[in-house]
């Protein structure tokens, strides 16, 4: 979603501009990344460019931790970065800037794309989970649980954690049969 901020970067500093959102398609071909979004834009002029406020809501497509389908997610998450434009307005003359700050381009269009993609990034959780009750897939067949019940045995430990589990069981049973000496 771009905006022209021509006007607002020629007006004093503290004018502002809003905008909602609804069902607004960005995307970002570098990254492959692609959303739809809805939620509200307040744009602050401020000395350098132009403070964006928004508070976003979008539905990434995640894969379950657990049971590896996929399933939309809601997210909301609130932005606040400042845009730097490129060149000045009144001179014509380039606008120095970091390398990491978010910029207005040569025609004065301010992209949320980046700063939407970068943002719900951030937002999504580091192991997403399809449904609180997901039982994930069965350690031994590689069934899911959430679709179908299989045969193997669920209570033996498998995998890398086997010996941990298998040291737990020994301990418990020195426990009750007297104790361990140290």
């Amino acid at each position: 979603m771009s905006f022209n901020v021509a006007t607002l970067l020629q007006e004093p500093v503290g004018s502002r501009r809003r905008a909602r959102l609804e069902g607004e398609p960005m995307a970002s071909p570098v990254d492959r990344w692609a959303a739809e979004v809805s939620g509200r834009v307040d744009m602050l002029r401020t000395v350098r460019g132009v403070l964006v406020l928004a508070t976003v809501r979008s539905a990434p497509v995640l894969e379950c931790a657990r049971c590896l389908d996929h399933f939309a997610q809601d997210l909301e998450f609130r932005i606040e970065e400042e845009f730097v434009p490129v060149v000045d307005l009144a001179t014509g003359e380039r606008v120095e800037a970091a390398e990491d700050e978010l910029r207005i381009d040569g025609r004065h269009m301010l992209d949320l794309s980046e700063a939407v993609r970068q943002y719900e990034q951030a937002a999504i959780p580091l192991q997403p989970i399809c449904r609180p009750g997901c039982a994930g897939l069965c350690p031994e067949c590689g069934a899911n649980r959430n679709e179908t019940r299989c045969d193997c045995d669920g209570g033996a430990a498998t995998g890398p954690f086997a010996a941990l589990a298998g040291l737990g069981e020994q301990l418990r049973a020195e426990e009750s049969d007297g104790g361990t000496e140290a």
